[in-house]
């Protein structure tokens, strides 16, 4: 099994303008204090002075993130850059799969962080039956967050899939 760190996902998953899209959403829609911390981060590795970063327009300093897709320490803002993504762009598509899992959601979203995943058949089979309906990659790029941001046992199934749809 393939582990899908977010940097990982953002470099073999998506294309260059997907990517781009993704990353703008951290800067729309996550929160004021981690934006200030992605700007404080990008300024400390970039050698910028933060007030500088804090001034660029949205979409630069999506590039400028795009930049650090190496670096493990962007890790946290780039995770929230996906979960945003998916959040904002792919409400149906989760909402989709976590009806066929039998798992509470509010348009996509689970409440519960402690949520149990799917068992590998489940994601197999949510896989197969929503295959005409959405995107194979967009699926590849849902499965891959989902394990990332929910933890171990998503991981197992979720990634396993991810693989095989490779």
């Amino acid at each position: 099994m393939t582990e899908w760190h977010s940097r990982r996902i953002l470099r073999e998953l998506v294309d260059g303008g997907r990517r781009k899209e993704v990353l703008a959403d951290f800067w729309r829609h996550a929160d004021p204090a981690q934006r200030g911390a992605a700007e404080a981060y990008l300024a400390k590795a970039l050698r910028f002075r933060e007030v500088s970063v804090r001034k660029m327009p949205p979409a630069k300093k999506a590039d400028l993130l795009a930049m650090r897709l190496a670096d493990p320490e962007a890790e946290p803002f780039l995770e929230t850059a996906l979960m945003q993504h998916h959040l904002h762009h792919a409400k149906a598509l989760m909402a989709a799969f976590l009806d066929h899992w039998g798992i509470a959601h509010v348009d996509g979203a689970i409440g519960d962080g402690d949520t149990p995943g799917p068992d590998v058949e489940a994601v197999r089979a949510a896989v197969a039956e929503h295959a005409g309906s959405f995107d194979r990659g967009d699926v590849r790029l849902y499965l891959a967050s989902a394990g990332l941001v929910m933890g171990e046992d998503w991981q197992r199934a979720t990634w396993t899939v991810v693989d095989e749809m490779a």
